[in-house]
């Protein structure tokens, strides 16, 4: 991770920007030299924006993780939408506070009872330190339309991603938290019934992975056939390939592959006399100003219309004429869509 935005992160003010009054440390609140003592967890009232939808907290699991994947919440699927996913409920936003300062935000995916959740670490002096992921080390079932493979429940998986050489015991707040049960299970752990307590979520391992920042999220063998090299540095490597086509045809996903490349609606959307002879959409985490700048930047003699939540650039280089088409799609991220004609 950046060191910026370690030092920075703090001016997020998550706790407040989430609840005012959670802010302030109630009077009788513990001492520094009471650090031993267990810390106090609160419950905040839903915000408006989900924590996976607040950009700067996407944009801090991005500098942390980059886009690697991996096999977590979901099979070998990006870790960053993983982090994100683990923390989509805006009902189930916690703040754990430790008498030395340390905090942990946390939230639950919204599905299985909090089963699978995430939070990230910040440190007395509002530094991030770590993100926890509770999850099943989830794969992708060797069939196709067949649910995703996990460990067998109650066992579950606390990951933590660390920036490269940070020590593990750093981290340590993020084990707490992790046993901490979330609302249901806490009902679930209080049953009569042994066979229902036996199904509490338990932490069967713990697992530290080092922050690949710089992982991209996408590779040569993923363009299709026809995508000129000279618009190579149009796909920024901070996005990962969502699909693509060539001819006509949709190359990726594998799903669709073969299939029309436009429905009529959307080549009456694209408003070109032909369809491209080859296109490549990736999707970014990043804020979609942060990605408009970026490709204003790229862009040299290139035509930029923007506006706030979409833009079209074109241009021409030395294999033809080419658009980018930048659609900002909030939570889901922002798609980046680039397209080439070839001279004819």
């Amino acid at each position: 991770m950046k060191a910026t935005n370690r030092s920075t992160f703090a001016s997020l003010m998550l706790t407040c920007a989430l609840a005012a009054p959670a802010c302030a440390a109630p009077p009788d609140a513990p001492h520094a030299h009471d650090a031993a003592s267990a810390p106090v967890t609160t419950e905040l009232p839903a915000p408006p924006l989900r924590l996976s939808e607040q950009p700067k907290i996407r944009s801090a699991v991005i500098d942390m993780v980059g886009y690697a994947r991996g096999n977590y919440i979901e099979g070998d699927s990006l870790i960053a939408e993983q982090l994100l996913n683990g923390m989509r409920s805006r009902h189930d936003i916690t703040r754990t506070a430790w008498p030395d300062g340390r905090r942990v935000i946390a939230s639950v995916s919204g599905e299985g009872h909090g089963a699978e959740r995430s939070a990230f670490l910040l440190d007395a002096q509002g530094r991030l330190v770590a993100f926890g992921l509770v999850n099943g080390h989830c794969r992708k079932a060797t069939q196709r339309d067949a649910p995703k493979v996990c460990k067998p429940a109650p066992a579950s998986v606390l990951s933590i991603f660390q920036p490269a050489g940070a020590p593990q015991a750093e981290a340590a707040a993020l084990i707490e938290w992790a046993n901490m049960l979330p609302r249901y299970f806490a009902v679930m752990a209080e049953s009569d019934d042994p066979a229902e307590a036996a199904q509490v979520q338990k932490i069967a391992a713990v697992e530290y992975i080092t922050g690949q920042p710089t992982a991209p999220g996408w590779h040569d063998a993923q363009l299709p056939a026809g995508f000129p090299a000279s618009l190579k540095p149009l796909l920024i490597p901070a996005g990962e390939v969502n699909s693509t086509a060539s001819a006509g045809k949709i190359v990726l996903p594998q799903g669709l592959a073969g299939k029309p490349m436009y429905t009529d609606y959307q080549q009456a959307q694209l408003k070109e006399p032909r369809w491209p002879d080859a296109e490549v959409t990736l999707r970014s985490y990043a804020a979609f100003d942060a990605v408009l700048e970026t490709y204003r930047a790229l862009a040299n003699d290139a035509s930029v219309e923007a506006g706030d939540t979409s833009a079209v650039i074109r241009g021409t280089d030395g294999a033809g004429r080419y658009t980018v088409r930048l659609r900002d799609a909030k939570e889901t991220g922002v798609f980046i869509t680039v397209s080439s004609w070839k001279r004819k």
